[in-house]
């Protein structure tokens, strides 16, 4: 990167010098420092190249062609000497030293994932205990001969009616209460966390008057392929929809390890922490939007995914994931709140992270044994996570054994020349006769 120094009359600045980079077919362009890869100026612009080594040069997957323009790349075994006389490059490795123009074919772009329509299973007859419940209050207006605080008159209606001792508000809550009270003529609705605070109930939402807010939650599916979201209404129980969208982390590699070694760059962990919010917010924003609800009416999160997605969802450095012997930074996770992470859901909902068990096998197997109920069953039962990371689950009630391995390259092509996802293009389906 270039700084050129620009003297002014009594000052000094300094400037970056700032290229343009022009995506074709496309047609984006973006203005980058020189120096910068081709692969982070195409994530600028929304333009996701294939990277499945995590921008390391090691795959070969992210070949796109300079039209005009001059690159700076080191020699790589991935490119025939025909392909680098064409001007073909690396896009992670070759790095802009002018104004460039770049071809991006069809086969190096990250495609959405393709998925079949399921059906959500329920091995166990659950009762339906939601951890969010909604309360219409009716609070005695304040006299000369009452006139306790907006705060202490909203405890006491908790502690007479429902034995709750206190109430706990952030301060946004309570800097709205006592307009909240007054425009709903002291009355107003109340949505709570089920939770135990030592006998106080946390305020996630109140609204002046008996309008009640639908109440719904979503139970998130991290893998390191794809995010999942699942609505629920968590009044009666019901699945409402899902949707789906590739994990944006894949931009930064395929697999747990090149995420978790790219983690260990300046703003890795950083970036790669957004990028899972992005994606979640994505499909909650397409939920709200398909289901014409608000944001806020999203009042509780459940959350699943492998030890390192896990990690790099809360902020987690995971680095040690991968290096003996083996130790993540937390295998169960404090009930945080959407606002400190930045979720498009209602700002005080809980948010829930289940369980890891180990540096590899996460919250998502605890997710599958409490689901099948595998844990309540007599009879020895295996139960299989067979994604871009495999787990297994060996036993039953009495007993379990859990191992993890990597599946991903079985399923994705990783490291086979003609290997592909499951996405358009791929081979669904063979049939053979054995008569031709």
């Amino acid at each position: 990167m270039l700084f050129y120094k620009v003297r002014f009359v009594g000052t000094e600045r300094w400037f970056v010098e700032e290229l343009k980079v022009t995506f074709q077919p496309s047609g984006k362009t973006v203005m980058v420092p020189r120096g910068m890869s081709i692969l982070d100026a195409a994530a600028k612009v929304g333009i996701l190249i294939e990277t499945p080594c995590g921008g390391q040069g090691r795959c070969g997957r992210c070949m796109v062609r300079v039209d005009q323009g001059g690159v700076s790349h080191r020699e790589n075994i991935h490119l025939t000497q025909q392909q680098i006389e064409e001007g073909w490059v690396l896009s992670c490795v070759a790095r802009a030293q002018g104004d460039l123009v770049v071809s991006v074919p069809a086969e190096a772009q990250r495609e959405k994932g393709w998925a079949e329509e399921a059906p959500v299973p329920v091995s166990c007859d659950w009762p339906l205990y939601p951890g969010v419940r909604q309360l219409s209050l009716q609070i005695p207006a304040p006299s000369l001969a009452d006139n306790a605080t907006d705060l202490e008159r909203l405890n006491r209606v908790f502690k007479e009616k429902w034995g709750i001792d206190a109430t706990i508000l952030d301060l946004s809550q309570l800097r709205e209460l006592a307009k909240t009270l007054r425009e709903g003529d002291w009355q107003l609705t109340a949505t709570i966390e089920v939770r135990d605070h030592g006998n106080a109930a946390r305020i996630i939402d109140i609204s002046p008057g008996t309008r009640r807010r639908r109440l719904l939650g979503v139970a998130v599916d991290i893998g390191t392929t794809n995010v999942v979201v699942d609505l629920v209404d968590m009044r009666s129980g019901r699945f409402l929809d899902r949707v789906s969208a590739r994990n944006r982390q894949a931009l930064r590699g395929e697999d747990v390890i090149s995420r978790i070694i790219y983690s260990e760059r300046a703003q890795g962990m950083e970036e790669l922490h957004q990028l899972v919010i992005g994606t979640i917010n994505e499909l909650l924003n397409e939920l709200v939007e398909k289901h014409r609800i608000d944001n806020a009416d999203v009042c509780e999160m459940v959350v699943a995914g492998n030890t390192t997605m896990t990690h790099l969802f809360l902020g987690l450095p995971p680095q040690y994931i991968r290096q003996e012997p083996y130790v993540p930074t937390a295998n169960q996770f404090p009930v945080i709140t959407a606002r400190e992470l930045g979720l498009a859901i209602n700002p005080n909902a809980p948010v829930y992270c289940l369980p890891s068990i180990a540096a590899y096998v996460g919250g998502d197997i605890s997710a599958g044994v409490l689901s099948s109920c595998l844990y309540q069953t007599d009879e020895l039962t295996l139960f299989l996570d067979v994604g871009t990371n495999g787990e297994l689950v060996l036993g039953n009630a009495d007993w379990m054994a859990t191992c993890a391995c990597s599946a991903g390259p079985a399923f994705e092509g990783g490291g086979v020349r003609h290997g592909m996802r499951a996405i358009e293009g791929a081979i669904e389906d063979v049939r053979i006769n054995s008569r031709t």
